[in-house]
């Protein structure tokens, strides 16, 4: 299959901002086969917001991870959980961004959250040494993938196979500050016949808090094989092993006032996850205008999360410092001279996923218009199993498999069977663009607590028999509707609407059964994209999303809220002075702002004991009302190009009944121990400079994060995170 990419001069033009499309565009083909994207050829036909992050912009800003990567993208809220952002947290349009699982987030078209439909969350981000772009899709497209369909889809494509004969690859090594190490490399050879590629990576260094190191190893191969002109196949191979010395536990207000960087704990606490997935890819080009795409995937994943404390919550009365778990004859983590002794609370957890899906794109000419179809099917299974188990000495604590052998443990089993299938057609009349879409989700799910935990403290725990088990049973139609007019020159505006999904959330960590319905929302949106004019290019989109049974976290379960509303706007756009001027050396600016006057509840909702609550005109959790990345800077011809940025996020309010003040005193333990409150505003600044030395392949780099050492809260999920200390690091990169 023929791959088309945007134009070279329009993908140079803004090669450091997300990257916005426009109609009139030249392509250039650059290989054989591609791997999954989710944005259609024609992009001046898409009906809604995008943005493309591609390698040059990836490899121009150094980021740290994939989250500052997405920070440049508008609408996007990023929450960073440790000093490296190893565990992603995106929400989009005033979404909570607990895990991204709210989000739709995919590799090469292919679920990545742990378990899409019973458990979604996020624990593994593709690293960006081996992206070659991210789309970002926000619109009434969006339809086309699920289940999480609430207000946005990300897409991690991933690096072609070479196939042009010779050997390709490039190798990249950095250093920094906070025992920050990254090593990364690629090979690949290919041919018209087939090709090979293999990649590894390893990211080492210090996460939030001093001593919480972190061990991050990636590894895959990828192979391609023309089966004939028009038939391909891609399998590949991805393997991780993550392995920490972090918790998942934060800090309470006195211990994050004595030293926000210091952790009562963090030598005790571990996390550690272990991933396969296989993806095998078909694709078919019946003939010029017809496209069969076809994919099966696999992934098994398991995680443990030891923890040794939890944030004052353990039967005490003084929680100025965090409780210790399962400690024999202590409470206070400050009571004991060697909490080497103790234990703590393992929960290690598998997930199983596979699914298999077909996609037909097509063109035809219904009714004499020229049109663009997408018709498709997938199968789609989840597992997840989820125990619990406390230890109770030192032993345990160090294997949770003897942990499991020897203490009571909870064990829940989570099941899904969805079947998806979805239809898009676009039709094309003179500068407008028609796209009437559809999606329908029949989902099966089972949630089994097979043992249950008896007893009021860990240490009284005994086994417990057989749980309940609650099925469900849903099939949502999801319809959509979008228009784009290419009248004028390089601009599109468009419109769309559509419905979405968030599916029903079990319960975690909880004996409580679950019972929660799944998120329906209504999005509108309307906007324009342009870059009318040589240098400048700019995007606007106003949008509105009406949802019900809005999906509130609550720490230890999930529960309804009622409805909710997000409105908003979001800005984007770069300005190159050396295209506008016709000079040799570019000086630009580029950035994004999201605005978000409305992200409220707009109902009253039961507490336990009966207790209603109304909420109707409280702000959504973590969504703040400003958003700002901003860019500025210089190219020259010699091979530098440097930027300064600034982020600037707002504050934010993390529960539902918008709690403004952390509390020393008082009833409310999440208030006493800085769980509730609002997370302040925040400005930080990085910057980046680049080298690359002529006709040598090798490229120089430095960059730095938190430039002026900025303190600020970053989440107060589990208790008090400060934000990130300045990060700086430097490396080479060779490619060949």
């Amino acid at each position: 299959m023929k791959l088309k990419l945007i134009s070279t001069a329009v993908a140079s033009a803004l090669m450091l901002s997300p990257t916005w499309v426009h109609a009139e565009e030249d392509v250039i083909d650059t290989g054989t086969m591609t791997v999954t994207g989710i944005l259609p050829d024609r992009l001046e036909a898409v009906p809604g917001s995008f943005q493309i992050i591609d390698s040059e912009y990836l490899e121009d800003r150094r980021p740290i991870s994939i989250n500052e990567a997405l920070r440049t993208v508008p609408g996007v809220n990023v929450v960073s959980d440790g000093s490296m952002s190893l565990d992603v947290n995106i929400g989009i349009r005033g979404q909570n961004p607990r895990r991204s699982a709210k989000t739709m987030i995919m590799e090469d078209g292919m679920p990545l959250q742990l378990a899409p439909y019973v458990d979604p969350v996020v624990h593994y981000s593709t690293p960006f040494s081996a992206i070659d772009r991210i789309e970002v899709i926000k619109g009434a497209g969006q339809i086309l993938y699920g289940p999480q369909t609430l207000g946005g889809a990300i897409n991690y494509v991933t690096r072609p196979v070479p196939r042009n004969g010779e050997v390709e690859g490039s190798v990249t090594s950095a250093f920094g500050n906070q025992g920050y190490r990254g090593l990364s490399g690629r090979v690949g050879w290919g041919n018209e016949i087939g090709g090979i590629m293999i990649e590894a990576s390893q990211f080492k260094g210090d996460e939030i808090f001093r001593g919480s190191e972190f061990d991050v190893r990636d590894y895959r191969i990828t192979g391609e094989l023309s089966i004939t002109d028009r038939q391909t196949v891609r399998l590949k191979y991805n393997y991780t092993d993550d392995e920490r010395n972090q918790t998942e536990n934060y800090l309470t207000i006195d211990e994050y006032n004595r030293s926000r960087f210091r952790h009562p704990t963090i030598e005790n606490d571990k996390w550690e996850q272990e991933r396969h997935a296989v993806q095998l890819q078909h694709i078919f080009e019946v003939n010029d205008s017809f496209k069969l795409s076809s994919q099966a995937y696999y992934t098994d994943t398991f995680r443990n999360g030891l923890r040794s404390s939890n944030t004052g919550r353990i039967g005490a009365d003084d929680l100025s410092w965090s409780r210790l778990r399962a400690c024999p004859d202590v409470t206070r983590v400050d009571q004991v001279d060697d909490i080497s002794i103790c234990g703590g609370r393992h929960a290690p957890r598998q997930f199983y996923t596979w699914g298999v899906e077909t996609r037909a794109d097509f063109a035809h000419n219904l009714f004499g218009l020229d049109n663009d179809a997408i018709m498709g099917v997938r199968y789609h299974e989840d597992r997840a199993i989820r125990k619990q188990v406390f230890a109770i000495n030192a032993a345990q604590r160090e294997s949770y498999r003897l942990a499991l052998a020897e203490r009571p443990f909870s064990h829940e089993t989570l099941k899904a069977r969805a079947l998806s299938y979805y239809a898009q057609n676009t039709t094309h009349i003179g500068d407008w663009s028609l796209t009437p879409g559809f999606r329908v989700e029949r989902i099966s799910s089972s949630d089994t607590q097979n043992k249950r935990l008896i007893g009021s403290t860990p240490t009284t725990q005994t086994q417990g028999g057989r749980g309940d088990r609650g099925t469900d049973n849903d099939t949502q139609f999801l319809p959509s509707f979008g228009v784009a007019w290419n009248g004028i020159a390089n601009t599109t505006l468009f419109a769309g609407v559509h419905k979405g999904i968030s599916p029903a959330r079990a319960n975690r960590d909880s004996d409580v059964q679950s019972d929660t319905s799944p998120e329906k929302s209504t999005l509108f949106e309307v906007g324009v994209r342009s870059n009318y004019y040589t240098g400048i290019t700019m995007e606007a989109t106003l949008f509105h999303n009406r949802i019900k049974d809005t999906i509130v976290d609550y720490g230890d379960f999930f529960a309804n809220a009622g409805k909710s509303q997000q409105t908003g706007i979001e800005l984007a756009g770069r300005v190159n002075f050396g295209d506008i001027f016709n000079a040799a050396n570019n000086f630009y600016i580029s950035g994004a702002y999201t605005y978000i006057p409305q992200a409220k509840y707009k109902s009253t909702v039961l507490r336990d004991g009966g207790d209603e609550l109304n909420i109707s005109g409280n702000r959504m959790q973590y969504s703040p009302r400003n958003l700002l990345n901003l860019d500025f800077g210089y190219e020259h011809i010699s091979g530098v190009d440097a930027r300064i940025g600034v982020q600037h996020v707002g504050k934010q309010f993390v529960d539902d009944i918008n709690t403004r003040n952390e509390l020393t005193d008082g009833d409310n333990p999440d208030r006493r121990t800085g769980v509730a409150g609002i997370i302040p505003s925040y400005t930080i600044w990085n910057a980046t400079v680049n080298y690359r030395v002529p006709d040598s392949g090798v490229t120089l780099f430095a960059s730095v994060e938190n430039l002026f050492d900025k303190r600020y809260l970053a989440s107060r999920n589990e208790g008090k995170l400060p934000g990130r200390e300045r990060l700086f690091f430097g490396g080479i990169t060779y490619d060949f």
